[in-house]
C-alpha cells in the first residue's frame, strides 16, 4: 500500500469517527480549562486568605506580626502573586484608614493607635493608599472644627498624624493652616472677653478687631462686644485718667485719653483733659538729666562726677522724685525733689544723716512708711521767738549752732545725750543771748514734731 492509499484510509477513518473524535477532543480541552481555572482559583483564594490575615493583624494592632508575614510573603510569592496581594490589601487598608480616622476624630481610638496604624501602613511600601480619600476626610475635619463639632486638639492632631502618610507631603497644609488660624482667632476672642470683664476695654477692643471674619459666629460676637466696650470705656477711662493725673502719672493719664479719643474725637471733656495732662507732663516731669543739673547746681558739685537713681513718689497729692545721689559711685545723699518748685529735701533722722548743706529742707520715713518733712530752721526760730515773747523772756539775739558745738554752752551734756538717745529724734540748736554779763540760754527744737525744750543746770524741760 502506497502512501496515498494510507492517507486516504486515514481520511476515511476520521470522517467515519469524527463525532467521537470531536467529543474526545472537547473533553480533553475542557479538562485542561478546568485545571487552569482550578489553579487560578486556588491562587486567588490563597491571596484573599493572606490579605484577610494581614488586615486582621493590623486592625488588632499586631503590627510586628503583620509586617513579618508580609516580608515572608514577599520572599515566597511570585511578583504577579504579590501584585495581586498588594491590590487586595490596598482596598482593605484604605477602608481601615478612613474608618480609623473617623474613630479617632470622635474619640473611639487613641492617638497612639492611629499613629501605629499609619506607621505600619507606611512600612508596607507597595500598598497603594488612596490619598484623595484622606484629603477629603481632612477637609471634613476642617469644616467640623469651624462648626465646633470637634475640639482643636483633636482636629490638629488628626491633620498632623494623617500628614505622615507616605506620599501625603504638604497636601493637608491648607486645612492645618485653616484650623490653626481659626484657633488663634478664637483665643483672641476669649482673651478679649476676659479683658472686657476686667475692664481692660482698650485691650479687649484690640483683640476683638483681630477675630477673623471667616469665623462668622465669633466675628459677629466680637463686633457686638466691641460696641459695648466703646460705650463702657468712656466714663471708666476718664476716671482712671483723673486718678493717674492726681498721682502724678501724667503719661498714664494721657494714655487713657488716647484710648477713648479714637472713638470720641470731638468730645470737649476729653480735649480739655488732654490739654491739662499735657501741661502737667511738661511742667512736673523731670528727666535724669534735669535732676543731675539741679543737684549739681545746688551742691556746687561737678555734674560729670554725679549719677542718680530716681523714681516718682506722691506725697500729700504732690509729685516728688525720690533720688539716690552718687558721687564717683559712692552714695552721698538721698533726696526728695519737688517736681513743681524744684526744691530739694535731704534725708535726715537720728540713724541716717548725710550732713548736706545745700538742701532746702529735710525729710524722713516714719514707721508706717509715710514721708514726714522737717520744719525749716527759720520756722524753728519763729517758734522759739514766739514762745519767748509769750513768756516775756527778753533777749538780744538768737543764734543757730550745730550739734557738735552746743556742748560749750551747756553744763549737763549727759542729760542732752540721754535725751537724744532715748527719743531718737533730730533737733535744731538755738542759743539765746540775753545781753552783756548774762548767761546764755540754750534751746532745742524737734525738727519733725516742733516741740521746744530748754536746757539749763536742772536738765532738759519742755518750754
Amino acid at each position: 500500500m502506497n502512501l496515498k492509499e494510507k492517507f486516504d484510509e486515514c481520511i476515511d477513518f476520521i470522517d467515519s469517527k469524527k463525532k467521537s473524535i470531536i467529543t474526545v477532543s472537547l473533553s480533553i480541552l475542557g479538562c485542561i480549562v478546568l485545571i487552569i481555572i482550578f489553579l487560578v482559583s486556588s491562587d486567588e483564594l490563597s491571596v484573599s486568605k493572606e490579605s484577610n490575615i494581614l488586615a486582621k493583624n493590623i486592625e488588632e494592632r499586631k503590627y510586628s506580626i503583620a509586617l513579618d508575614n508580609y516580608e515572608s510573603w514577599e520572599k515566597e510569592f511570585s511578583q504577579s502573586k504579590m501584585n495581586r496581594l498588594n491590590k487586595s490589601v490596598s482596598k482593605k487598608i484604605n477602608k481601615l484608614l478612613l474608618d480609623s480616622g473617623d474613630k479617632y476624630i470622635v474619640g473611639q481610638i487613641s492617638k497612639e493607635q492611629y499613629i501605629g496604624l499609619i506607621n505600619t501602613v507606611n512600612a508596607l511600601e507597595n500598598i497603594n493608599v488612596d490619598l484623595k480619600k484622606i484629603i477629603e476626610q481632612a477637609n471634613r475635619v476642617d469644616e467640623m472644627y469651624q462648626e465646633e463639632n470637634v475640639e482643636y486638639d483633636i482636629a490638629i492632631s488628626y491633620i498632623n498624624t494623617a500628614s505622615i502618610i507616605n506620599g501625603m507631603a504638604n497636601s493637608l497644609d491648607t486645612y492645618k493652616n485653616n484650623i490653626e488660624e481659626i484657633n488663634q482667632s478664637r483665643k483672641l476672642y476669649k482673651s478679649a472677653l476676659k479683658d472686657q470683664t476686667n475692664k481692660n476695654y482698650y485691650e479687649a477692643i484690640t483683640s476683638y478687631d483681630k477675630v477673623l471674619q471667616v469665623d462668622k459666629k465669633y466675628y459677629e460676637l466680637a463686633n457686638k462686644n466691641k460696641k459695648e466696650c466703646i460705650d463702657l470705656m468712656y466714663n471708666y477711662y476718664i476716671d482712671k485718667s483723673k486718678e493717674a493725673n492726681k498721682n502724678g502719672n501724667y503719661e498714664e493719664a494721657l494714655q487713657y485719653i488716647d484710648y477713648i479719643k479714637e472713638y470720641y474725637m470731638d468730645d470737649e471733656t476729653i480735649l480739655e483733659l488732654e490739654k491739662q495732662y499735657q501741661t502737667n507732663l511738661a511742667m512736673y516731669t523731670l528727666t535724669t538729666d534735669d535732676i543731675l543739673n539741679l543737684i549739681a547746681k545746688k551742691s556746687d558739685k561737678k555734674k560729670a562726677n554725679l549719677s542718680v537713681n530716681s523714681f516718682q513718689q506722691m506725697v500729700d497729692d504732690e509729685k516728688y522724685y525720690y533720688t539716690e545721689v552718687y558721687e564717683y559711685d559712692t552714695l552721698i545723699d538721698e533726696v526728695l525733689i519737688d517736681a513743681k518748685s524744684k526744691k530739694i529735701y535731704s534725708y535726715k533722722d537720728s540713724n541716717k544723716d548725710y550732713k548736706t548743706n545745700y538742701s532746702d529742707g529735710y525729710f524722713r520715713v516714719i514707721s508706717d512708711g509715710s514721708i514726714q518733712f522737717a520744719i525749716s530752721e527759720e520756722k524753728a526760730q519763729l517758734i522759739l521767738e514766739k514762745k519767748l515773747a509769750e513768756k516775756q523772756n527778753k533777749y538780744k539775739k538768737i543764734i543757730s549752732v550745730s550739734n557738735d558745738k552746743i556742748e560749750k554752752y551747756i553744763d549737763n551734756e549727759v542729760d542732752l545725750e540721754e535725751k537724744l538717745k532715748n527719743d531718737g529724734d533730730v533737733y535744731y540748736y538755738k542759743v539765746v543771748n540775753k545781753g552783756l554779763f548774762k548767761k546764755k540760754e540754750v534751746y532745742i527744737i524737734n525738727m519733725y514734731t516742733e516741740k521746744l525744750y530748754s536746757i539749763d543746770d536742772d536738765g532738759i524741760k519742755d518750754y
